[in-house]
């Protein structure tokens, strides 16, 4: 039974023990997370803004944590996050120390600010500022893509509302896409908008800094190319996926995938990130254009990714190899399995497949082939979490700030 701690002090830590704590227990890829460290030997503790926390249900989780959302209360999160990190460390026999996994946007970025405070407490993984602000920066990526050669699509970047409003105009006869310089998943991507100033003005005031970028045609495949690195620069375990199905339809998170082999889209993605210097876990995201047939880059996912499961099924552990690694452990793994299937099913599938235009949905046969066992929120030995799925995102829908959740 998980024990609580909505104070940061902890008392679970045993002797000898190897600890894993992990911030953003909402997100699904948590739950993968907290399935293959428990699984792994480790006691998974687990950090989350309220008791909808998905991963504080887990048969895997040890004990759960009250903490500030990263995003609305930097401090508060960061307060909280280091007095847990101090009360594990203390317990702990000499030598060894808690593995912390920032797996959210704002945490993580507090984890890199405050990366040689932290230190002092637990071991991790994370890029240096500089390198994380590249990747988050999606005009600075193309940028870099640029200067390396590597194929991206046209990307011109807005600086104002009236620049906006100037490049889309001058976008408008071809297929263009505005999205966010910064943000995540499907939030503030516009598919061919039409602007006037009032609602150029609009969206710069509730995005900021925008890319108008040549729209590749939605028919190509989607392809993401996961990475680990370890402190010293060396990958030290890849896994590629295949996008077959995603939610929104028009584009956003993918919620169908399947593992498969492309040695020119790792070479291509090493080359990014070794420009960067990289440390930790990223995902490097591709579109093949059907035009020409070369997949060019779209974006980096600098953390660890919603697709997750997908790869710990096809035999590439990345939380425990991530931890091993930032224990300065010995890590290995087998050659990642082709052809795995895994869904994202609550709710990211159902939503796409009831909004799709009926011409575009597969039979309801068809759509429930493979469940349970394909779902990535089905686990025999964590029932307990695979219900959490179920009720804590069933409540969480009623809250207007978990909504964001629904399209990432």
């Amino acid at each position: 039974m998980a024990k609580s701690n909505a104070a940061g002090a902890t008392s679970t830590a045993l002797p000898g023990a190897r600890v894993a704590i992990l911030t953003d227990g909402m997100m699904r890829k948590c739950l993968s997370a907290i399935r293959a460290l428990g699984k792994g030997g480790y006691r998974v503790h687990v950090l989350g803004d309220s008791w909808l926390t998905v991963g504080f249900w887990s048969q895997f989780t040890q004990e759960r944590v009250l903490v500030p959302e990263a995003k609305e209360n930097s401090a508060g999160f960061g307060k909280v996050l280091t007095a847990h990190l101090r009360s594990v460390a203390a317990k702990m026999p000499a030598g060894a120390r808690p593995v912390l996994l920032p797996m959210e946007e704002d945490a993580l970025r507090y984890v890199v600010r405050e990366s040689q405070a932290l230190r002092v407490y637990a071991d991790f993984l994370v890029p240096q500022p500089d390198s994380l602000e590249t990747c988050l920066n999606k005009g600075e990526t193309m940028a870099l893509a640029a200067r390396l050669g590597i194929p991206h699509p046209r990307t011109q970047v807005a600086t104002s509302a009236i620049d906006l409003l100037k490049i889309a105009a001058d976008s408008s006869g071809s297929e263009f896409v505005v999205k966010p310089i910064r943000g995540v998943g499907a939030s503030g991507v516009r598919y061919n908008p039409v602007f006037d100033s009032k609602t150029a003005e609009a969206y710069w005031q509730n995005y900021g800094p925008a890319l108008v970028q040549a729209r590749i045609p939605p028919e190509g495949d989607a392809i993401g190319v996961s990475l680990l690195f370890g402190a010293d620069g060396a990958c030290l375990a890849h896994f590629s996926h295949k996008r077959l199905q995603q939610y929104p339809n028009s584009g956003g998170p993918s919620t169908d995938r399947v593992g498969i082999h492309d040695p020119e889209l790792l070479e291509r993605s090493l080359t990014l990130m070794r420009a960067l210097h990289w440390k930790g876990v990223a995902m490097v995201e591709w579109k093949v254009d059907p035009r020409d047939g070369v997949a060019k880059l779209m974006e980096v996912n600098p953390r660890f990714w919603g697709s997750l499961e997908l790869a710990v099924r096809s035999g590439v552990d990345f939380p425990v190899l991530y931890a091993q690694a930032a224990a300065a452990q010995p890590t290995s793994y087998s050659q990642p399995i082709d052809a795995v299937r895994c869904r994202w099913l609550i709710p990211g599938d159902i939503l796409r497949w009831i909004t799709a235009k009926a011409a575009a949905r597969e039979p309801l046969a068809e759509f429930l082939r493979g469940l349970p066992r394909q779902a990535e929120e089905w686990d025999v030995q964590d029932l307990s979490g695979t219900l959490a799925c179920v009720i804590c995102q069933g409540l969480a829908v009623l809250q207007p700030k978990y909504w964001k959740f629904l399209s990432r």
